[in-house]
């Protein structure tokens, strides 16, 4: 697809051809389904990444030194890529870890961003939350990095949030607790579960 044609509508004609519709992801007709086949054929093709999947990886690791990066990818379940990449500082075990998440679709070539923050509390809590853009001003720099790097890697386009959160309320995603009428694109194109 060319940037021009990522419109809400023709993502939506895209996943349509791979969840079937009218049906929840517990249902036994969900998995026979020749959507479904035709999504797991994809997601089984793209188990263990791309080469140009790790070597933006790798890249991220080079120019952001300062910056764990973690290849938050589920193989087996979602059609995506995940990155996380924490700003500067993070320590594993550390009380706080703020990071910016990168999700690439192996459906379309698309991609969404988004911050994260997890704060462990006392007594022993958490506190944690996620924004879509704009982002808080000190996630900025590492949102403006990341999308170049996934821009001159891929020549993917990065989604709009009313994109991403275009309903398809007649798609449930293939795995997550999901129902049917909650489903938007950014579940079908990426993954239901954000952290």
């Amino acid at each position: 697809m060319k940037p021009e044609e990522l419109t809400a509508d023709a993502l939506i004609q895209l996943v349509h051809r791979y969840y079937p519709v009218g049906l929840g992801n517990e249902d036994p007709r969900y998995k026979e389904s020749e959507e479904s086949q035709r999504l797991t054929q994809l997601i089984h093709a793209n188990i263990g990444g791309t080469q140009a999947w790790k070597d933006l990886v790798q890249r991220l690791r080079e120019e952001l030194p300062d910056c764990d990066i973690a290849d938050a990818t589920v193989p087996w379940h979602d059609p995506c890529y995940i990155c996380r990449v924490s700003l500067p500082g993070f320590v594993p075990g550390a009380i706080r870890y703020d990071c910016v998440v990168c999700l690439l679709s192996q459906l379309a070539p698309v991609y969404a961003l988004y911050a994260s923050h997890m704060e462990k509390t006392s007594p022993p809590e958490q506190k944690a939350w996620l924004r879509f853009p704009p982002f808080p001003p000190e996630f900025q720099s590492h949102e403006a990095k990341l999308a170049r790097l996934i821009e001159s890697t891929f020549g993917f386009t990065r989604l709009s949030n009313d994109v991403l959160f275009t309903p398809v309320p007649d798609l449930v995603p293939r795995v997550g607790h999901c129902e049917l009428g909650e489903a938007q694109l950014i579940d079908c194109l990426f993954t239901w579960y954000r952290w």
